[in-house]
């Protein structure tokens, strides 16, 4: 008997190609499910232990602490809905406005994560971008919000997009004075030099400007940058 006895490997079991994300796939490993793109994980099953001690669970952690007694946010990203899913039992009261905007994710989320099980939750297919700015044709309004998150990545890379001044402003406009704006970026050393600008250039639009660094077990330390809307 070697050591590698009853190890199990990781298999495919859906692909896809996505004109947003490109190669989409569900990789399984004994009894989770991990969304991959570009090979990097965007979601596990929320069922996994081990989720908890990775960002998902640690962004719960975070909002437990700082906003404990938050009752509606914003989810920009999606994925597989990992996050969703620890926020909603996390705190179960609170109604979450997710936006994806790319459909194929949004199916394999439905498929193989769960997403449709979910209470209080809407999911938006549309670029966030639009979504923040044209807020009528969502029947959204601004002060709407306690807690704004924003996950979008393309495998491992943050659009840019996330770094524009008219995006944060619009974005801002939506969370209530005092609410809370939280943002999941890689923190691969090869992005840190990026993400400390994009920390600085934060500091223009919200206080209390922090982030928590969580450590990922193979190819995905994040940061979780955060900071406070305040009435203008």
């Amino acid at each position: 008997m070697t050591v590698f006895a009853g190890l199990k490997m990781p298999k495919v079991i859906y692909e896809a190609d996505s004109q947003y994300n490109g190669k989409i796939q569900v990789v399984k490993q004994g009894e989770v499910l991990k969304l991959r793109v570009k090979e990097f994980n965007q979601s596990i099953s929320h069922s996994s232990v081990n989720a908890k001690k990775m960002v998902w669970g640690q962004l719960v952690d975070l909002l437990k602490e700082q906003a404990p007694d938050f009752t509606s946010a914003l989810i920009l990203g999606l994925g597989g809905g990992t996050m969703q899913h620890y926020i909603a039992q996390a705190f179960p009261n609170v109604h979450m406005t997710s936006v994806e905007i790319d459909p194929v994710m949004i199916d394999v989320a439905r498929k193989y994560f769960d997403l449709d099980t979910i209470p209080n939750h809407r999911v938006i297919n549309e670029d966030a971008c639009r979504v923040v700015i044209e807020l009528a044709e969502f029947d959204l309004q601004k002060d709407s919000f306690d807690v704004a998150i924003v996950d979008i990545f393309i495998g491992d890379v943050f659009p840019d997009l996330g770094s524009s001044g008219n995006f944060l402003a619009a974005l801002k406009s939506l969370v209530r004075p005092g609410g809370l704006v939280v943002f999941n970026r890689i923190y691969l050393q090869r992005y840190q030099d990026d993400v400390n600008n994009f920390i600085d250039l934060l500091e223009n639009f919200f206080q209390n400007v922090d982030k928590k660094v969580v450590a990922g077990y193979t190819n995905s330390d994040n940061a979780l940058i955060y900071g406070r809307v305040v009435a203008e």
